[in-house]
């Protein structure tokens, strides 16, 4: 796997990505998120993938080198951005991820238009070399809240919708766990933002290998998670996928076409 630094088989297609990509069954599965350990929200369907022989590649968008953790003893700045990108690298890896991104914009600093055009043109341009069949981001939500995670799925959205060539020809999907099992779900921290269980219409099942690959994975991100809370975190995601990845369809037509009709 080759680490890219910038400022997977019918069934599964199927569920994953409906409609016109659905043709061109060779095209990759691009999932885009904020920080190293992010993924971890759809880790079973990225190995699921990989294990399908799915061409896949992951894009993170800042450094993490501001989620410091007392345990870990590591400051904040370049030195964990350093650890952070073995994790993400690690982590990749584990999930037979093609190419790792790390586009390496401050953590925690998205929230300028000079940064966020930074972050759209990497976008833009690593949509323009993969011309993927569908991109897996954050929904409004973010996840957990976070505002890279918001800002990261607003700009990986707009790259899709602003450009004709890929409004019909791209995938936009939001990664999300249903509110209704949240409620449910043993605790855990951070806890996630989740959607109701009718918007996330995408449901893509997975095995027990993906499961495992998926804490394997999980497992990489030690700078961000003692064994104790990791364990808590596995236990709370696999309550809420019940054996699969929740994803909404960002399909940007009305429900009901009659609604403005006179």
């Amino acid at each position: 796997m080759r680490i890219l630094r910038l400022l997977s088989i019918a069934a599964t297609l199927a569920a994953l990505v409906p409609g016109a990509a659905f043709a061109q069954a060779k095209r990759p599965i691009l999932a885009v998120f904020a920080h190293p350990d992010d993924e971890r929200v759809i880790g079973p369907l990225l190995a699921r993938l990989a294990r399908e022989g799915r061409e896949t590649h992951l894009v993170i968008a800042t450094d993490g080198s501001q989620g410091t953790r007392d345990y870990a003893k590591i400051p904040a700045g370049a030195q964990l951005a350093a650890a952070r990108t073995k994790e993400a690298t690690c982590a990749a890896n584990r999930l037979g991820v093609k190419q790792l991104h790390i586009v390496g914009l401050l953590d925690g600093g998205l929230a300028s238009f000079e940064t966020l055009g930074k972050l759209r043109s990497a976008i833009a341009a690593i949509v323009d070399s993969l011309k993927p069949a569908a991109i897996i981001t954050f929904g409004p939500e973010g996840g957990t809240g976070h505002p890279d995670h918001r800002l990261v799925g607003d700009v990986a959205s707009q790259v899709v919708q602003a450009d004709p060539r890929y409004a019909t020809s791209i995938d936009l999907l939001y990664a999300s766990l249903p509110t209704e099992r949240l409620r449910t779900a043993p605790r855990a921290n951070p806890t996630v933002t989740g959607m109701a269980e009718a918007l996330l219409t995408v449901r893509v099942p997975f095995e027990e290998q993906d499961l495992v690959a998926g804490r394997e994975e999980f497992a990489c991100h030690k700078t961000q998670y003692t064994p104790t809370e990791m364990a808590a975190v596995n236990a709370y995601l696999a309550h809420a996928w019940n054996g699969m990845v929740w994803l909404r369809p960002y399909t940007g037509t009305l429900h009901d076409p009659t609604l403005f009709a006179k």
